[in-house]
């Protein structure tokens, strides 16, 4: 019998590490861990104190039998950068890196310097003046490698990285399915940021991090089983109401936003997919239908389309990853 390999996957948030040990490319022979991530370590996504957060990695990655796993992992938000560039029509797929080797930092500008990049050509093209429309991810190298560097130094061999809210689209496209001609905002509600894309065609055309500016110690870390945690909040209600009610007017400005400064009209969000570990979303669901006309979804976690074994919904992102497969 040949035994199939396993590969880690695996996001850090500022107060959490989630993986998911998988055997083989589905979700069907699947571990889920979390883990809490003590304050102070990662701060908006960044390493802040890189010692520290080694030191805690390497100890998880033994408590959790890894060691000398492949690992997948997500780029955190507040690192993406996301840019709808030209190119020109003479450019071929396979020089599409080296084209934006060359404009980066002359012709194409970025939030940092130094980023580590990757290009999706896209299908619209204007036969006028030459030109097609590529989608440009970027993130700093830097804050990247630290990551690498870590889990290499953990006993991992990192492989793949992927952007948050693309691998929880793959994981909707898969077990809920995406329909033609619908647009979707996926709105990711956590702790302390929130994330808005807006998918159509199956790609992303608007992508947003947004900072809840809530402090991790009004959060308190539940046990909910082995390797398995919950939150309940400690802080004031009332400013955190105020904070989901001043949401709701950003999440209507930014699909104005879509609909008349992106499409000029002609072409407008269509549902709401919602997922997150935020403890409440059954409210936030609320506050968005008291707010808009639209359909909105809470995404919950399955291994298959038959959804019979559920999972639980904060960990959306890692079984989207989880079905990236090593040549995606």
């Amino acid at each position: 019998m040949i035994l199939k390999k396993k590969t880690v996957n695996l996001i850090v948030d500022d107060y959490a590490i989630r993986c998911a040990e998988q055997r083989g490319s589905g979700l069907e022979e699947i571990t889920l861990m979390e883990k809490p991530v003590p304050e102070g370590m990662v701060e908006q996504g960044r390493i802040a104190d890189e010692i520290a957060f080694y030191e805690f990695f390497k100890g998880t990655v033994q408590e959790w039998g890894i060691k000398r796993r492949k690992v997948r992992f997500c780029v955190p938000d507040s690192l993406v950068s996301m840019k709808k560039e030209t190119v020109p029509e003479h450019v071929k797929e396979n020089e599409l890196k080296a084209y934006f080797h060359m404009e980066i930092g002359n012709s194409i500008y970025l939030p940092f310097e130094n980023p580590a990049f990757d290009v999706c050509l896209l299908p619209e093209r204007d036969a006028n003046d030459g030109q097609r429309k590529a989608l440009l991810f970027s993130v700093p190298l830097e804050e990247l490698n630290k990551y690498s560097e870590v889990f290499i130094d953990a006993g991992l061999k990192p492989v793949q990285c992927d952007i948050r809210s693309l691998s929880a689209y793959r994981y909707f496209a898969a077990v809920e399915g995406a329909k033609p001609g619908k647009v979707y905002l996926f709105l990711e509600v956590n702790l302390n940021w929130l994330g808005i894309t807006i998918f159509s065609d199956d790609l992303p055309e608007f992508m947003r991090y947004q900072d809840l500016d809530i402090p991790l110690k009004n959060w308190r870390c539940v046990p909910a089983g082995e390797n398995a945690f919950t939150w309940e909040y400690a802080g004031d209600e009332t400013y955190l109401s105020g904070l989901l009610e001043d949401q709701m007017v950003e999440l209507e400005r930014i699909m104005n936003f879509y609909r008349y400064s992106i499409h000029k009209g002609r072409r407008t969000v269509t549902g709401i997919i919602l997922y997150g570990d935020y403890p409440d979303l059954a409210k936030v669901r609320e506050r968005i239908e008291e707010n808009f006309t639209l359909p909105v979804t809470i995404l919950n976690g399955y291994a298959s389309p038959e959804k019979i074994a559920a999972l639980p919904r904060s960990f959306i992102p890692v079984l989207g990853l989880a079905l990236k497969g090593e040549s995606s």
